[in-house]
């Protein structure tokens, strides 16, 4: 028997593909706004610790 060849479609590759890596973007995309978040709260909070006993 000869084996037929199976050639990808590079469409099908391409539309298979997309849905995965966009939601491998999403989620690294969340996870460094939820670091820049933290560390932007963080910054703040340093900056005003001082003035928490002064009532300002």
């Amino acid at each position: 028997m000869s084996e037929k060849k199976i050639v990808p479609n590079p469409k099908k590759i391409l539309s298979m593909s997309l849905p995965i890596v966009g939601a491998i973007f999403i989620v690294v995309a969340a996870i460094l706004y939820i670091l820049y978040k933290g560390w932007s709260n963080k910054a703040y909070f340093e900056r005003w610790k001082d003035y928490e006993d002064c009532g300002v």
